[in-house]
């Protein structure tokens, strides 16, 4: 059987996590000299509130070879094979660690793909491997159906602001202070597995209307297939997203997850986002 490895970053919501068994390894949060496991030792919420009220900046670190060595090695002793997706190797260093571990169990059939993507975008290939493996997919099957979905996943991340990304290093200056004048909220997506400011709409009110102009006006075809939709700290606007896209549209399933605390420490404190997959 193949079993399914993703890191946290894929935010995947925890009852697609336990009814699919996928093993989710968990990056590193760092403030100051102490360090967290994301999700487990500290919540999205707590990093928010650190942020917000002690201006606190954290780091992220990726995960280690060796706790990768020690998972792959754990779910390929009874001959099972593993498929490991995680996030742009341009974004964390995180795949490269995969890598390394694969090479160091190479007698084990072990599989690490680039999804080339971040959080629940990329968690929507980790569920459709998960639902192959649970139908009894080969490890070749799920991964040509992977790199299918790397072509054709479509990001849709809206910031508030790019604050917090410019100062994670995760985009340019001018990207930063384009965006931030004038109440400008800016479309984020991803391109060769890096994070670029798609296009930029004045104010929130604008946003949902613009998302969903987009799928319409690109004949994005999002009626019975699986979507993704999540926020950083703003249930309330991700409602309202979710809402415009149910009566626009009818896709099959929707799910819904809030940003983990590794994207959250770059995305500020208020950000929704969309993803889906693009026909090939």
């Amino acid at each position: 059987m193949v079993k399914i490895v993703t890191d946290s970053v894929s935010d995947l919501p925890k009852e697609y996590i336990e009814k699919y068994d996928i093993k989710v390894m968990n990056l590193n949060i760092i403030f100051g000299e102490k360090t967290y496991k994301d999700r487990v030792d500290i919540s999205p919420n707590e990093v928010f509130k650190r942020i917000e009220n002690n201006n606190e900046f954290p780091k992220t670190s990726q995960v280690t070879p060796f706790e990768f060595i020690e998972t792959f090695d754990d779910l390929t002793k009874n001959s099972d094979e593993v498929l490991a997706i995680l996030m742009s190797s341009k974004m964390s260093g995180t795949y490269n660690s995969a890598i390394i571990a694969k090479n160091e169990l190479e007698d084990r059939k072990i599989e690490v793909i680039d999804s080339k993507g971040i959080t629940l975008g990329y968690g929507l290939m980790v569920i459709e491997a998960a639902k192959m493996a649970e139908q009894g997919k080969s490890v070749d099957e799920i991964k040509k159906r992977m790199h299918s979905m790397i072509d054709n996943m479509e990001y849709l991340i809206v910031f508030d602001t790019l604050e917090y990304a410019y100062k994670g290093g995760r985009i340019s200056k001018s990207q930063y202070v384009i965006s931030n004048f004038l109440n400008i909220k800016s479309i984020v997506t991803m391109q060769n597995g890096e994070l670029i400011v798609k296009d930029k709409v004045r104010g929130r009110k604008k946003v949902i209307k613009w998302l969903t102009d987009y799928i319409k006006s690109n004949n994005i075809d999002i009626n019975d297939k699986v979507i993704g939709l999540n926020h950083v700290n703003d249930y309330e606007y991700l409602e309202k997203l979710k809402t415009e896209i149910t009566n626009e549209f009818n896709p099959n399933e929707i799910v819904i997850s809030d940003v983990g605390c590794t994207v959250a420490a770059y995305s500020g404190l208020s950000a929704i986002a969309i993803y889906f997959e693009k026909e090939a």
